[in-house]
């Protein structure tokens, strides 16, 4: 019996007496028992809470701006298909119809590209012709400025860069205006050229940069016996079997691009910048944590007679230990719902900042340069609870080893 005593009373030793809300009260009036040092450890913590989470939404919300930007309205479900030399392997209805019949394809867009000339009101300009259909249009990430991109055989949609050299101030003003489109037809071989010649009606302007392009329909070239393709759009059903695709079109000897590849740099480029940022603010996030342990190694210090009087009055080890990680929990609760709030609060005035000054300069939409994701928050209060655990244990387990004779003792 006497060796199983000692076991025995471990057991009993480790059994809570003090209910858990009354703990979390304790815990809660010693904190505010010392305000201006429980508030310079809070503010800390607030502080490296704060920096992480605003240079992590910093960097989502950038990385966010950036796909839209790169990837537009593009779909990326979309694979572009070129050809390496038309003259060996030419992008021709054959080689559509057998894109076409490979599973996952939900639709296929092919597009002449050709160069020609544009004359309207006495001018005459250079421009890319892309001779297809509207599904092509809807996936190249046009900006329509004015119109829209339907295009039919007497229609066409131009770039807005193209509008002051056909004697145009605006693209409202140029919609139903008629522009005269000359063009030369060489075949996959190049051994016949055939001139084309159309009257078109502008029926949409879009924004696609420096770019000089005129979009019409396919109808006039097929018309002429034409299937030299100058790219194909393909795509596919999912995004998991773009990459399935664009191997079973490599196989024919074509070359393919998705929207996939830019992507995927993107945020190659961005997680490594994600965790630069984290590095940065970690060092804050670091001094807050010092500070909480300095604050409740010195509470402990403080209260070392009180924890002996608990101990006294029937508290168990248990108790003492839960008490201290309580005290930990609720400073980093605080100080890390107020981190979040901060952060959030500095990253909504800077996106309204920016948003009024990109209006004065004729951007329209809205500016979200910070992101807060729900996985970012979770991420956060998950990571502010363990460091307050984790801070918790040296003191916990020292005030836990206290002996409530000598504490008294020494009162």
């Amino acid at each position: 019996m006497r060796n199983k005593l000692p076991l025995f009373h471990h057991k009993q030793h480790l059994r809570s007496a003090i209910l858990p809300r009354i703990l979390a009260y304790i815990a809660l009036k010693n904190l505010f028992a010392k305000k201006l040092r429980s508030f310079l450890t809070i503010t800390g913590i607030v502080i490296g809470i704060g920096a992480i989470v605003f240079l992590v939404s910093l960097a989502l919300g950038l990385r966010n701006v950036v796909d839209q930007q790169v990837i537009g309205s593009r779909s990326v479900k979309a694979i572009d298909v070129t050809t390496p030399n038309s003259a060996i392997v030419p992008l021709d209805d054959a080689r559509i119809n057998k894109m076409s019949s490979f599973a996952h394809v939900t639709q296929v867009a092919p597009a002449f590209i050709l160069p020609g000339k544009v004359s309207a009101d006495g001018s005459l300009t250079d421009v890319v012709v892309y001779a297809t259909n509207t599904t092509y249009v809807n996936l190249s990430a046009l900006k329509f400025t004015e119109g829209n991109s339907k295009i039919s055989d007497k229609s066409a949609v131009i770039s807005t860069s193209l509008l002051s050299l056909i004697g145009e101030s605006s693209a409202k003003n140029a919609i139903g205006k008629q522009l005269v489109l000359s063009a030369t037809i060489s075949s996959a071989d190049g051994t016949s050229v055939k001139p084309f010649k159309d009257t078109l009606t502008i029926s949409g302007a879009a924004d696609i940069g420096s770019g000089i392009a005129v979009y019409m329909s396919s109808a006039p070239l097929r018309a002429m016996g034409d299937d030299n393709y100058g790219q194909v759009k393909v795509v596919a059903d999912n995004r998991l079997n773009v990459p399935t695709l664009r191997s079973q079109i490599a196989g024919l000897g074509l070359t393919t691009a998705s929207p996939l590849d830019t992507l995927s740099e993107i945020n190659n480029i961005f997680t490594i910048f994600t965790f630069v940022v984290i590095g940065f603010g970690g060092i804050g996030l670091i001094i807050a944590s010092l500070g909480m342990f300095n604050t409740l190694t010195i509470s402990l210090l403080e209260r070392t007679s009180e924890i002996g009087l608990l101990i006294t009055m029937g508290a168990r080890k248990a108790d003492v230990r839960r008490l201290m990680i309580f005290e930990s929990l609720l400073l980093a609760a605080i100080g890390g719902l107020g981190g979040l709030f901060a952060a959030w609060l500095l990253g909504t005035v800077i996106d309204i900042v920016l948003t009024h000054y990109a209006g004065l300069h004729g951007v329209q939409s809205s500016i979200h340069a910070f992101l807060i994701t729900p996985l970012l928050l979770f991420i956060t209060i998950a990571f502010v609870a363990l460091i307050g655990w984790v801070v918790a244990l040296y003191p916990s387990s020292r005030a836990a080893r206290i002996n409530p004779i000598d504490a008294l003792r020494h009162e």
